[in-house]
């Protein structure tokens, strides 16, 4: 009798159990009087990486939370570019791509403008340095971005259009005059020498 009454104890908690775990994977962006944005990682997927930073391809499960319940809603495709010095997101909509340039030691943002990114700022450093960093800058940017060592000169988020996600990236260096280009096999060489791992919703207006 005790054998089957804690075996129906385990299988009324697991769900819950369950549950939870699951709970602890959302990351929550803007929160309005409606209620607050979540959203969970589905995949990131590396598509280029340079000195300078990273470009992963993402897809993100969005919610809706309020004082009614969770309301899944659409995923969502894009791009993160991991930079310490250029952070972006990349989001693809209605045939138009943008890249949110995000400005974590802003001088020139107002509070309001501040949350109009919330959900980018989100994105951003959930998929670039884990779950935790996500929800950390949420609630303090400029701590958070300082602590993983960016260096941010911009006084400003910024929205530019772009043709394509690849395009965030630095243009390639030109060779200097009078001297030879790399080799094909000395630039891949000098890439793999140089690169170090480093650490969506609607578009805002520019």
């Amino acid at each position: 009798m005790r054998a089957r009454t804690c075996l129906a104890a385990i299988l009324i908690a697991g769900p819950a159990m369950a549950q939870d775990d699951n709970r602890a994977e959302l990351i929550r962006g803007l929160c309005q009087p409606d209620g607050c944005d979540e959203f969970s990682i589905v995949s990131i997927d590396p598509v280029r990486t340079v000195p300078e930073g990273s470009l992963k391809r993402t897809r993100l499960k969005t919610f809706h939370a309020s004082y009614s319940g969770r309301v899944p809603r659409a995923e969502e495709a894009g791009y993160v570019y991991c930079s310490p010095t250029k952070p972006a997101v990349i989001a693809e909509k209605q045939g138009r791509t943008v890249g949110i340039l995000l400005a974590p030691f802003a001088t020139e943002d107002s509070r309001e403008t501040m949350r109009k990114y919330t959900n980018f700022i989100a994105t951003y450093f959930a998929i670039c340095h884990g779950s935790e960093a996500g929800k950390a800058a949420v609630r303090d940017l400029r701590g958070t971005a300082q602590s993983l060592g960016y260096r941010v000169p911009a006084a400003r988020a910024q929205v530019v259009d772009l043709k394509r996600a690849e395009d965030i990236l630095p243009a390639p260096a030109q060779p200097v005059a009078g001297k030879a280009a790399p080799r094909p096999a000395q630039e891949a060489q000098a890439r793999h020498d140089d690169e170090a791992p480093v650490p969506p919703g609607e578009i805002p207006e520019d």
